[in-house]
């Protein structure tokens, strides 16, 4: 395929690794592209370093004002004049072949593409120390019943397995995450895309699968997401806490829940989730190193938050079915 493919490098939970992300891209991408970055309230020192690791590569910075992604990407889609776009997080560093295999997958077919997502570790280490565990390559969305009230949650076969132990051929799955994913554009033209922060990738699997357009995984695509340990500035550190806050996750649970009439099963646990967070990189915004501060927000999450219903906090797994089969 010699076309070019717009690449839209977005910010997902904070802005310091935008040039590293879009280093990645410029280094591993053997495409013609046409490279674009949504800029959120990225500082001049960072557009600066965005500038030095292009090199001949052009690359448009898209002032957005402070936004929530999926409605800023719905604003920047016109703009796309490329059969086929791809989404990267600004967290999420593309390895060699990335494009290559995920345009392959779609010359056999494919609409919409999943690359492989690896963790690289952060927080949420594991007694095993890998450098590199699964993120999402395998995606299902369950529904369950409790006391009368559904709900739906994600589940993902094989996360946090070592990168040699997810099982290899292309497949598809319910959802992708927005960590990264090539579409043709005309697919997303056609979709609704939400006000909603926690669950949008939901939303958009769900749209997909009644609009009878599967997403493929491609295991030979593979991308690495960073999992927060770097030490915040200012600027990432106002962006995390717009981000996740609690109006808006509370927002966007409302809205699903208006647009497909199911709960999640987790809306307590991801509140919990971005407490923790916005305390642990508070921590390290002031110096504490990333171990002391990991335990000073689990303790403040254990002793500020409510805790998980005790109806909700089992693995509801066994007695789930699927929600798109």
């Amino acid at each position: 395929m010699n076309e070019p493919v717009t690449i839209v490098v977005m910010p997902r939970d904070r802005f310091s690794s935008v040039a590293a992300a879009v280093g990645s891209i410029v280094e591993n991408t053997a495409e013609p592209i046409e490279l674009f970055v949504l800029d959120f309230g990225y500082t001049a020192a960072q557009k600066a370093a965005i500038a030095s690791v292009c090199g001949p590569t052009r690359v448009q910075v898209v002032p957005c004002g402070r936004q929530i992604p999926l409605s800023a990407f719905r604003e920047f889609l016109p703009r796309i004049r490329t059969r086929v776009f791809a989404w990267v997080d600004n967290d999420t560093y593309v390895q060699p072949g990335w494009l290559t295999l995920a345009l392959a997958r779609m010359a056999s077919g494919a609409r919409v593409v999943l690359p492989v997502t690896l963790e690289r570790e952060g927080l949420d280490t594991d007694r095993r120390r890998l450098p590199l565990r699964n993120h999402i390559s395998h995606a299902e969305l369950r529904e369950v019943t409790v006391d009368g009230v559904k709900y739906v949650f994600d589940y993902k076969p094989y996360r946090r397995a070592a990168p040699e132990e997810i099982p290899q051929g292309g497949h598809t799955v319910d959802f992708f995450e927005l960590h990264a994913f090539v579409a043709e554009t005309e697919v997303f033209r056609q979709l609704d895309l939400p006000p909603m922060v926690v669950r949008e990738h939901i939303d958009l699997g769900i749209q997909l699968h009644r609009a009878g357009i599967p997403i493929w995984c491609e295991p030979g695509s593979i991308v690495h997401f960073d999992n927060i340990h770097e030490r915040p500035d200012w600027s990432d550190l106002r962006f995390f806490f717009f981000r996740w806050s609690e109006t808006l996750i509370d927002q966007s649970h409302a809205l699903f829940e208006e647009r497909w009439g199911y709960r999640f099963y987790n809306e307590q646990f991801m509140k919990n989730w971005a407490f923790r967070r916005k305390v642990y990189s508070v921590c390290r915004f002031a110096g504490l190193p990333g171990r002391p501060a990991d335990l000073v927000a689990r303790a403040a999450n254990k002793l500020l938050r409510p805790a998980v219903p005790r109806k909700l906090a089992e693995n509801p797994l066994s007695r789930s079915s699927r929600v798109l089969a």
